[in-house]
């Protein structure tokens, strides 16, 4: 509940200060929209009737219509992201608390609620993955404490979030799968012994065909539910996957391709798989996230096999040839950050029952929650959150009153094309385009902010003329304000 509430006052401050880090907030919002009414997801933001399922895969957020449909606002993705990250902490506090004494089970949940991946998703607004965090925090904790019917059920969704997730599906699969058959394979072992040990007494034969039946006793005893829950979700993890690149994101694209293809060279890594290896951790962008990661984790988080998990988010980011993919910020971090925590919470538990009381083992599983919890609050002095300490998450927008007037100058249900500034006010009340969108018909409006991320060093000047040339239409000045300026399309 605090970083729900923590996470809320952080973006509500963005909001009035009109802070538009990107246009996917936007996009999302079109999405509710179509959803809430009945409609498939199009996003005009995108190109126009662009069906945003031939973009990312990501069928499960229609479950967030009803929500949008009570409180269209864009506004309102904001809040469901910083609740559904707030639901996120108190599951892994939750499953801190079933495993570790109160003081360590608080300091592992503070230290995920301050995380960098959180942080990030929380600072760059509402993305998809929102919905995949509480999710695998629930399957992780589960599968922590071998409830293989509830993690499968927890995670098995992850893979309808992005087309990705569904390998970090596979990856839980596997790691269930691998530790149902741990004990069979250690009894196989003391059997295979036995077996081809001088024997006295019974005959060689019968000795083996006891050993045989032993083993087989064993196998089905321990590779039953969480071997094949294991494997279907390996199957149902790639299998999306596939799907998803393969079949509906470019059937739904109007391109016909997947329009990421290019973010992993497959054939590239295996022409050079060494060559590979080595682009895991350079340049040092990826090396310094992967340090991050291991901090968060106090270290210790890679002494249980949960940790594995994180892998196939983290080879694919840093196999990419994207430089946006390999650092810290943003939001693609914050998938890795459940499976982080709940591994730290297994490897201390493992730590305590290995070390036996004494030693370096039992130091580090009682120091291990409270390293992460420093480790969280030195790495958080230069997070977003940050800012509500420092004062800059208060300062007002002094050209906040233009931005309104200019918004509501925009008749509600009229079409427009805008750039960044006023993306998110304006998506809710109207149609709203990318502004130079190749394709687009001519929108009612065309707003542009001179001042503003989008144009760099050379924003039109000349906005109706602008408009002119783009849309082939005339275009009248309605406002002209604090270099926020607002043309209307004019009637034939």
């Amino acid at each position: 509940m605090a970083f729900t509430l923590l996470y809320t006052v952080f973006s509500l401050t963005q909001w009035y200060r009109w802070d538009v880090p990107s246009w996917d907030n936007a996009i999302f919002t079109q999405l509710l929209q179509s959803y809430s009414a009945g409609q498939p997801p199009v996003v005009n933001i995108k190109g126009h009737g662009f069906n945003l399922l031939g973009d990312h895969f990501h069928p499960l957020l229609a479950v967030l219509a009803p929500v949008y449909w009570l409180f269209p606002s864009a506004l309102t993705l904001l809040i469901i992201q910083d609740v559904l990250l707030g639901i996120s902490v108190g599951i892994v506090t939750w499953c801190a608390a079933r495993a570790l004494s109160p003081a360590p089970a608080a300091a592992i949940g503070v230290a995920y609620g301050l995380s960098f991946g959180l942080q990030g998703a929380v600072a760059v607004q509402f993305h998809e993955i929102s919905l995949a965090v509480p999710l695998l925090a629930l399957s992780m904790c589960a599968l922590r404490e071998r409830r293989w019917l509830a993690a499968a059920m927890w995670g098995a969704p992850v893979a309808l979030i992005k087309e990705d997730l569904g390998m970090t599906v596979a990856a839980l699969g596997a790691v269930m799968f691998a530790h149902a058959f741990r004990p069979a394979a250690r009894v196989s072992r003391r059997l295979l012994n036995r077996v081809y040990e001088p024997v006295a007494g019974p005959e060689p034969g019968a000795q083996a065909a006891s050993s045989a039946g032993e083993f087989s006793t064993a196998l089905s005893r321990t590779a039953q539910q969480p071997a094949v829950l294991g494997a279907l979700l390996m199957l149902w993890g790639v299998g999306l996957s596939l799907l998803a690149v393969w079949v509906v994101l470019p059937g739904l694209n109007p391109n016909d391709s997947f329009a990421y293809a290019d973010k992993l060279d497959v054939a590239g890594i295996l022409r050079d798989p060494a060559g590979a290896v080595i682009s895991l951790f350079v340049p040092e962008q990826k090396l310094g996230t992967w340090l991050l990661t291991l901090v968060a984790g106090a270290i210790i988080a890679v002494r249980s096999p949960l940790v594995l998990i994180a892998l196939p988010t983290l080879a694919w980011r840093m196999l990419s040839p994207n430089h946006g993919y390999w650092g810290s910020g943003w939001h693609y971090n914050a998938v890795i950050m459940p499976i982080i925590f709940i591994a730290l919470v297994d490897a201390v538990v493992r730590l305590r029952a290995s070390g036996g009381g004494t030693g370096l083992r039992n130091v580090l599983a009682k120091s291990g929650p409270l390293a992460a919890l420093v480790a969280a609050l030195v790495v958080a002095t230069q997070q977003p959150l940050a800012q509500l300490v420092t004062g800059e998450a208060w300062r007002e927008d002094p050209r906040a009153g233009v931005k309104h007037a200019t918004v509501q100058a925009v008749p509600e249900g009229a079409s427009v094309a805008t750039d960044l500034t006023l993306i998110n006010g304006l998506v809710s009340r109207a149609d709203v385009h990318w502004v130079g969108n190749p394709g687009d018909p001519a929108p009612e409006y065309v707003v542009v902010d001179r001042e503003g991320g989008t144009w760099g060093e050379d924003p039109p000047q000349d906005v109706a003329a602008y408009a002119e040339e783009l849309y082939e239409e005339r275009y009248v000045t309605v406002r002209d304000e604090a270099n926020i300026i607002l043309v209307e399309r004019e009637s034939p």
